[in-house]
């Protein structure tokens, strides 16, 4: 239950000033940013088009991202001393109830619904 006598009071939080937490962290937010560009990028022009500039297919460049993306999350889950035994359970919860919705999407669509 939340005590509603603290919820007036000004946040005491602190930024974080470690710099290799710091890193960590940033780091990880510019490559999730990019891979969110690579995302948004399929979804407007399709997975196997390509980068009208540089020519890269899209599915490259999204692989290239993933990778990117997983490469710093286990850097900070090192550097920021992460629970990854919390992780892996969230994990495996948010699998089982991402492969239940889209197969009951999938279903939908079989059966001539829209999702």
């Amino acid at each position: 239950m939340v005590d509603e006598s603290k919820l007036d009071l000004p946040s005491m939080w602190e930024p974080e000033t470690d710099s290799l937490r710091l890193k960590a962290l940033g780091k990880l937010a510019e490559e999730l940013a990019e891979c969110n560009a690579a995302v948004a990028r399929c979804i407007i022009q399709g997975i196997d088009e390509c980068e009208p500039i540089t020519g890269k297919i899209n599915r490259h460049w999204l692989q290239d991202e993933i990778a990117d993306v997983e490469v710093c999350i286990e850097h900070a889950k090192r550097i920021l001393g992460l629970d990854r035994d919390r992780i892996t359970a969230r994990i495996t919860k948010k699998y089982t109830y991402l492969k239940r919705w889209l197969d009951s999407t999938a279903l939908t669509q079989a059966q001539g619904g829209a999702e």
